[in-house]
């Protein structure tokens, strides 16, 4: 087996539960080991997935981007056009969070704009917008 960092947030939580929390005496410091253990447990999870769940999540922010283009004013309509040709700097994880900021930075002015009309075309990219941020955040919840 290859230690990788999932293997070894795993081994700490492992060693934590198993071998450090049952010999506290001090009830604060055992909730203490309990949490940890929680902690990189999730961390664990999240691990394997995190490059892929940032690309992922910044292709579909550029295809909704690319869908409303012709639904908005010009100054957003290149602004949309900007971000769904972009790309992800690299796959890197910090390069990805990056670039879902600046990307979110362009669905916030999207739905301001959107929210700020009442006709049917706005209300379907609103619809769009919000099953978007429930499929992030599905995606992003860890699978404990």
């Amino acid at each position: 087996m290859s230690l990788t960092l999932e293997t070894s947030l795993n081994g700490i939580a492992h060693a934590l539960e198993t071998r450090i929390a049952p010999v506290l005496d001090d009830p604060f410091a055992c909730e203490a080991a309990r949490l940890a253990v929680i902690l990189t447990r999730i961390s664990a999870l999240a691990v394997n997935d995190a490059a892929a769940i940032r690309a992922e999540e910044n292709a579909w922010l550029r295809t909704l981007f690319a869908e409303a283009t012709a639904s908005v004013d010009d100054d957003l309509a290149i602004q949309l056009r900007e971000a769904a040709a972009s790309v992800d700097p690299s796959i890197r994880i910090s390069d990805l969070d990056r670039e879902n900021a600046r990307l979110r930075r362009v669905l916030i002015a999207l739905h301001g704009a959107v929210e700020a009309r009442r006709d049917h075309a706005a209300k379907v990219i609103d619809g769009r917008i919000w099953q978007l941020l429930s499929d992030i955040e599905a995606a992003r919840a860890p699978g404990i």
